[in-house]
């Protein structure tokens, strides 16, 4: 699970986290950890915690770090949400799981020549446990708990990736392109997905060893971090940056809305009122602008890995509610229903972590939809941007389609935002690729960067 190299990484992260480590405080560290072992992570604990830890407020500080730090390979969830896979599960193991699950094993496959790949062999049959212990393998390795840079995180990717064996795929790959393109599609898709969880493993490793980065830097770099690596670490400074973001956009279209809000000048009212004065036009008369009031519907998947980007997307449209305060709020991951009356009465925080429990579960969303039809598809008008936050990924059941294209007749703008990689739109049950054709605005949206970029076109377009 460790090493004396991580254990020395881990001292660095606690003085980042303002706790004071002495040299000899770092010797009693290590002379525990080879006294306990890193195998057991409960005695581990216990036993830096007795060397490292001088105070009530330091252990709660170091219990908190040390959970974040020395994360259980185990409890990482796979790149595309959570896995059934025990953590048995091994690289040895995983050549004859792909066999007997391979339904091309009767026949000439063409990807024999990768199998007994141990790489490939664990991307294949999606042996979650046994990739984590590569990458954690790779990781190490490669040194990442140097990165220091925000601009580091491409080089120890390919770094990782490099000893992975990523290199033999890419072969594989090449040699397949002309003659067996569906095959090399397979081999491309898989090579893909290896490298999401690479990324995602450096950005953790940035998030963890970059606390004596300057403060503008780190919150630039946060901004830029996938909103589902964040760590609860970091929530204080990221809950702060959303703040100030939100206050930037509210003051920058709060002047918008007031310097349109009086509509263009009435000439011939403005003549009428300038003959007393010679035709100088000292009362100038504006015409009266009836405008809808426009109102936001927010449609949040709250299942698995979606729910952390979910929550992020509600604290930050609530945190506008100066030019926002029309904003009604949906939850699903099957059954939909209305949040809005949680977030306006209770901390977002508390909020969302009651919609995760009330919703949260397997996603299905044609019945999503449809609830959202029933719910509140009479109230959408010119008026009305639906946001949908979401993976389009439908567990082979019918997306209804129909009703999204029912939405966007209605609506004055309906915008996706897919927290998914564009690369992975269209993999497996993802319904994005058709989805997106029902849609004013599909993006990409990972970080909190592309969050405010997208609200600051929505708050744009609302004139």
């Amino acid at each position: 699970m460790a090493s004396s190299d991580q254990l020395l990484a881990f001292v660095q992260y606690l003085r980042g986290k303002k706790i004071p480590v002495s040299p000899a405080d770092t010797l009693g560290a290590v002379e525990a950890a080879e006294l306990v072992g890193y195998q057991n992570r409960s005695l581990l604990k216990n036993g830096l915690a007795a060397a490292l830890a001088k105070s009530r407020h330091e252990l709660t500080v170091f219990e908190a770090a040390f959970d974040d730090y020395f994360q259980p390979i185990s409890d990482r969830p796979p790149a595309g949400g959570q896995s059934d896979v025990q953590p048995e599960a091994s690289l040895a193991n995983a050549p004859e799981q792909a066999s007997q699950t391979d339904p091309t094993a009767q026949g000439e496959d063409p990807l024999e020549g990768l199998r007994g790949n141990s790489l490939f062999d664990a991307l294949e049959s999606q042996d979650e446990s046994a990739l984590s212990v590569a990458i954690e393998t790779a990781a190490a390795e490669a040194k990442v708990e140097e990165i220091s840079l925000f601009t580091q995180r491409g080089q120890y990717v390919r770094k990782i990736l490099d000893a992975l064996g990523d290199e033999a795929l890419r072969e594989a790959a090449i040699e397949l392109e002309q003659r067996e393109p569906a095959a090399f599609e397979a081999v491309q898709a898989l090579r893909e997905q290896l490298r999401e969880r690479v990324r995602d493993r450096v950005e953790r490793a940035y998030l963890i060893h970059a606390s004596a980065a300057t403060e503008d830097l780190l919150d630039e770099s946060l901004s830029k971090l996938k909103l589902g690596n964040v760590d609860h670490s970091q929530m204080a400074r990221l809950k702060r940056l959303m703040e100030r973001m939100a206050r930037k956009l509210a003051a920058r279209h709060g002047r918008r809305r007031r310097r349109y809000r009086q509509g263009k000048l009435h000439v011939g009212e403005t003549v009428r009122q300038a003959i007393p004065t010679d035709g100088i036009p000292f009362h100038p008369r504006w015409r009266k602008i009836e405008r809808k009031r426009p109102q936001i519907m927010a449609i949040c998947d709250v299942s698995g890995s979606v729910a952390a980007y979910a929550k992020f997307l509600l604290m930050f449209i609530y945190a506008l509610q100066e030019v926002l305060p029309r904003t009604r709020s949906f939850a699903f991951s099957a059954a939909l229903g209305e949040v809005s009356d949680l977030l306006t009465t209770l901390p977002v925080e508390e909020a969302v972590e009651r919609v995760n429990l009330k919703y949260g579960g397997a996603t299905d969303y044609g019945r999503a939809l449809q609830d959202f039809s029933e719910l509140a598809l009479a109230e959408v008008n010119s008026a009305t941007t639906v946001i949908v936050l979401g993976d389009a990924r439908n567990n082979q059941a019918d997306p209804r389609l129909d009703l999204l294209a029912e939405i966007k007749s209605r609506a004055r703008q309906l915008i996706w935002l897919n927290p998914e990689s564009t690369r992975l739109w269209g993999t497996g049950d993802s319904e994005m690729l058709r989805v997106k054709k029902e849609c004013h605005l599909a993006k990409e949206c990972q970080n909190l960067k592309q969050l405010e970029r997208v609200i600051d076109k929505i708050l744009s377009d609302r004139r």
